[in-house]
């Protein structure tokens, strides 16, 4: 299994430093669904649902993610996983002047790119923030997967835009099963559900139930997905620690006109025991593109850490 990805960063310089009163990739997001709208829409009196521009729609694709009932991810349902990723340092930021605001293209997303630059550059004319800050974008960086990164804005109008997606694979090859003990570090919230209601601690057969979840989706979704038969956690690991805590922040949906609680797991825990080579595939899987609900609004980040070597 595998899924297509680019990572793109938006090294981004406002006026002055700005009082975040929600979380950075929060705001961003919905600068970047109120540009894309007002860019894209041809249909304003349509639902996205109804509208038959919705495959071709780069908001609708965005914000919408609507697909057939009969598609392979989630057979049945008329929605998928978003194709963009918020990841950023500076997820609660309570004051900040310079950030790197990283957007994680899935599939075939990264043909978009200029557009998402453009909604980012026409939100920084309007300012952000209660008091209208505005901002410039001062580089656009292509990091690739191996560690290297180079400067893809040619000018304040022009950017490179021929870029071929990098491509995560689940290694077949791995060892049968791999002796580990990790420290797993939540930067933004987890957020999932277990029973019909979400979690407020790890426990070990739930977790690997997201994260296979999450995998299976996503490369069905975005790239190729091979891996044979259903998961079942078979118990080889456990959680054998965990300091967290649940942290509420709130979000203004323009859509549904009302205030909304985006809440998860936030912390340290510690998995220890044997994993199996897919198993060891969705941790470094969710360590590359989060894991959980609501990732676009960057929630979901997590480190993989060898225990003793943090």
């Amino acid at each position: 299994m595998h899924i297509l990805y680019k990572n793109i960063g938006f090294v981004i310089t406002l006026n002055k430093k700005a009082a975040f009163t929600v979380p950075v990739p929060f705001l961003f997001r919905s600068v970047i669904g109120y540009q894309l709208r007002k860019m894209c829409c041809i249909s304003h009196s349509t639902a996205c649902p109804d509208c038959m521009f919705n495959a071709s729609c780069v908001y609708g694709l965005t914000f919408e993610s609507i697909v057939p009932k009969d598609n392979a991810a989630l057979t049945g349902r008329d929605r998928i996983s978003h194709p963009i990723i918020i990841d950023t340092d500076n997820f609660a930021a309570e004051e900040v002047k310079l950030l790197v605001l990283n957007l994680i293209f899935l599939g075939p997303t990264i043909s978009y790119l200029p557009y998402y630059y453009y909604a980012l550059k026409k939100g920084g004319e309007n300012g952000v923030t209660k008091e209208r800050i505005p901002y410039i974008i001062n580089d656009i960086i292509d990091f690739s997967g191996s560690g290297k990164k180079r400067s893809i804005m040619i000018d304040e109008e022009n950017i490179e835009t021929k870029l071929e997606s990098e491509r995560w694979e689940y290694n077949l090859e791995t060892e049968p099963g791999i002796e580990k003990k990790f420290i797993i570090t939540l930067s933004s919230p987890l957020r999932y559900k277990a029973q019909g209601h979400y979690v407020r601690r790890i426990v070990d057969a739930e977790l690997a139930s997201c994260l296979s979840r999450r995998a299976q989706v996503l490369c069905s979704q975005y790239g190729h997905n091979d891996h044979p038969g259903e998961y079942k956690f078979g118990g080889g690991w456990t959680v054998t620690e965990q300091d967290l805590k649940w942290q509420d922040f709130t979000h203004y949906s323009a859509r549904q006109r009302k205030e909304m609680r985006l809440g998860g797991l936030v912390g340290k825990f510690v998995l220890s025991g044997k994993f199996s080579p897919y198993e060891y595939g969705f941790l470094q899987f969710a360590e590359k593109f989060h894991a959980g609900k609501n990732t676009s609004f960057g929630l979901g980040k997590l480190k993989v850490s060898e225990y003793g070597k943090v």
